[in-house]
């Protein structure tokens, strides 16, 4: 009986020895281990928190900006100054992108081209969605053809468009027929309808016909008219 006394008093020792040995540790890995959820779990409400906010104020851009009966300078005020906050407030969020891409809409409609570029160029390095991202490069592409810099706006084009292959490819082709290579702007679009075709994209491609009808008919004539077939930055921002 003694004997078994004697062992409990080792194991009470042995814990005491334990426990002054890590115990210290062990509660400093408790603490910290529920303050890496609790943290998890602010930082998860914060981004939460954040989103939320910068939806709200996305809202009141879209409303600003199809706002009706109101001065145009002062919708256009109201619009920069919302896509601003978005964009200095929320940049990390979708919502900054599309703020940016809703300004170089309106430098390219006052034909602020630098200010446009500079607005698009912030998405591209900004670390955008893939999608996001293609629209910006076709955006951006379209603003260096209203500057005549077609060679700047193909090589932002020569790339894998994904879901945007008809907008880039028919570009293209724009820009082969503004630099006065009709065969190759032809041979464009005509690749173009094919792929439409193969891959059955849901598109309305009546302007494409349009345009490979003027250019057969031009070339068959030997004659290359104003390319009145090929939309403008503007129609597509």
């Amino acid at each position: 009986m003694a004997e078994d006394y004697k062992t409990d008093e080792e194991q009470i020792e042995q814990l005491k020895k334990w426990w002054r040995d890590n115990g210290q540790g062990t509660v400093i890995a408790i603490v910290v281990g529920l303050g890496a959820v609790f943290g998890w779990q602010g930082w998860q409400k914060q981004q939460q928190d954040e989103i939320y906010a910068a939806s709200a104020v996305y809202q009141n851009l879209i409303q600003s900006v199809n706002q009706q009966s109101v001065d145009p300078k002062e919708q256009i005020a109201s619009a920069t100054y919302l896509a601003d906050t978005l964009i200095n407030d929320f940049p990390k969020t979708t919502y900054a992108d599309f703020a940016a891409l809703y300004k170089a809409k309106f430098a390219l409609e006052s034909g602020e081209f630098a200010e446009a570029e500079k607005q698009l160029r912030w998405i591209l390095d900004n670390g955008a969605s893939e999608e996001v991202t293609l629209q910006a490069q076709l955006r951006l592409a379209r603003v260096y053809v209203a500057q005549s810099q077609y060679d700047e706006a193909l090589s932002l084009l020569n790339i894998d468009a994904k879901g945007f292959t008809a907008a880039y490819e028919e570009l293209k082709g724009d820009i082969y027929y503004l630099k006065n290579q009709p065969e190759k702007a032809l041979d464009t679009y005509v690749a173009l309808q094919e792929t439409i075709a193969e891959n059955e994209i849901a598109i309305n491609d009546a302007l494409l016909k349009i345009k490979v009808n003027q250019l057969k008919s031009e070339l068959g004539a030997g004659v290359i008219a104003t390319p009145a077939a090929v939309s403008t930055p503007e129609d597509n921002l």
